[in-house]
């Protein structure tokens, strides 16, 4: 009992310890915020609801601390898109000529397809593409429906690669504009302050 109780009275250190209460918002959580309001106002806009989660998702996992790092996460994103997209309409050829692919066989050829999403990204030396590419295959190759066709495929990683890059766009701006405005700011404020 005696040692429940220390613990007990121990923890509101441990919590402090492991709590920032001295953080504060900075300029990647701004950017990051208003990155996904633009990617709502744009699906509102363009009556686009459904690509709200892929160009949200796009433009949060796509802004990083500085220009260039955003630059390099969205090229990653659109290129593992690509091969995710590629991949995912093999699949799709594969289900369409592979008896019992719907009944259960996708257990086996979709592992196995992201085994070959993942081996592609690592000899491409695109490691921060793997993740999107492998979620990019299983969203075309995943068994929804029996009618599916190669056509539906295609229009389907079109649809996906246009919302990933009007979320890495909009990331990338987001990510841009700020320091534009900010250098500017003080370049008139230097000028300003000569005179």
């Amino acid at each position: 009992m005696k040692k429940m109780i220390k613990k007990i009275k121990g923890l509101p250190h441990v919590v402090d310890s492991h709590l920032d209460t001295h953080y504060r918002i900075g300029m990647r959580v701004i950017k990051t915020g208003a990155a996904v309001m633009i990617c709502l106002l744009i699906a509102l806009l363009t009556g686009n609801k459904e690509s709200i989660p892929i160009t949200a998702v796009s433009a949060i996992v796509t802004i990083r601390a500085t220009q260039g790092e955003t630059v390099s996460s969205g090229i990653f994103r659109v290129l593992g898109t690509v091969i995710g997209g590629a991949l995912g309409i093999l699949t799709v050829l594969i289900r369409l000529y592979l008896p019992y692919y719907n009944e259960g066989l996708y257990v086996i050829v979709i592992p196995l397809v992201l085994l070959l999403n993942l081996y592609l990204c690592n000899v491409l030396k695109m490691q921060d593409s793997c993740t999107i590419s492998c979620v990019v295959t299983i969203l075309i190759a995943a068994p929804l429906t029996h009618d599916e066709t190669i056509n539906n495929a295609f229009i389907y990683t079109l649809i996906r690669l246009r919302d990933t890059l009007i979320g890495v766009v909009v990331a990338t701006v987001m990510n841009i504009v700020p320091y534009q405005i900010i250098s500017h700011w003080k370049t008139k404020r230097i000028a300003k302050s000569k005179h």
